[in-house]
């Protein structure tokens, strides 16, 4: 067997720590590593420890600034705040202080949906700046669960006389339930009734489905097939029998001109969805790869 070009031995070892990562009990499944090592394949030296250092550090200015006592700490333990305290206080610390924002101009750039690069340049999309927000309430040992709205993302903390919810793409606003749906409707322009299922928490395998789902959709709009196809990958790794991913995949190697795994995968999204509104056109597609590869051999 040939030996592996050097230059994939890094992304080689994100992939295999990634596959360790997400192969266990998922709410063990810690998101931030699990982020650090998506964006370990672009950044092959980027220093994981490092950018979970930076959440570690934000959580501390939060605790300080809450009085806080630190885990462990042989000091006389402090009262604990109020939960909407600790939402001001994330809010004061990522957006005032650290000017955390929005990308509102360069929206689709796959840097903001990279954790290590939204950390460096206080810059993200919804999801990502909702993953920050989540990971400092776990380090508050405060739960932060991630809502998967349409077309955004936001973040809730059940608070003692309800949910609270916060978007972090908007500076940390605070939203109602009525508010989010009101969101949603507008996003939906009323081409669809509000689903009260859109305000569970997602897992932690969705969460990363669709974080992986947005930089798949950026990489097939750039025509970067090849990116697209290892984002492709590994959402299949989370989500091994979703019909769609594999028709997917089976399109970004068609593209690729991998006709073999190309027809492999539209074959199987075929089995696994033969009732979907596309699968005569699939099933086309298939015949028109047969032929191809036919004709290569």
């Amino acid at each position: 067997m040939a030996a592996m070009p050097e230059e994939y031995l890094p992304q080689q070892r994100a992939r295999t720590a990634f596959v360790a990562l997400i192969a266990g009990n998922e709410a063990d499944i810690d998101l931030a590593q699990a982020a650090l090592l998506i964006a370990n394949e672009e950044y092959p030296e980027l220093d994981v420890a490092r950018y979970l250092g930076q959440l570690d550090s934000l959580a501390e200015r939060v605790r300080e600034m809450l009085r806080i006592s630190p885990p462990g700490s042989i000091s006389e333990p402090s009262s604990k705040p109020e939960l909407i305290d600790v939402l001001v206080a994330i809010n004061s610390v990522l957006f005032d202080q650290e000017h955390f924002r929005g990308a509102q101009k360069d929206y689709y750039n796959p840097c903001n949906s990279f954790l290590n690069d939204v950390l460096e340049r206080h810059t993200g999309i919804p999801i990502t700046l909702s993953l920050l927000y989540i990971e400092i309430g776990k380090r508050l040992d405060v739960q932060i669960d991630g809502i998967g709205l349409p077309f955004h993302f936001v973040v809730r903390c059940r608070l003692p006389d309800g949910a609270t919810y916060v978007d972090p793409f908007e500076g940390g606003r605070l939203l109602s339930e009525e508010d989010c749906r009101e969101l949603v409707q507008r996003m939906l322009r009323g081409k669809a009734s509000f689903n009260p299922r859109w305000l569970d928490p997602v897992s932690n395998k969705q969460f990363l489905v669709r974080m992986l789902t947005n930089l798949k959709h950026i990489y097939m709009y750039k025509g970067d097939y090849a990116r697209a196809l290892s984002i492709s990958d590994r959402i299949l790794l989370l989500v091994p029998h979703a019909a769609l991913e594999r028709r997917d995949r089976g399109i970004i190697h068609l593209h690729l001109k991998h006709h073999a795994r190309a027809l492999r995968d539209l074959k199987a999204y075929v089995e696994l969805a033969p009732e979907a509104e596309d699968v005569t056109e699939v099933k086309r597609q298939i015949s028109s790869i047969r032929q191809i590869i036919a004709m290569m051999n």
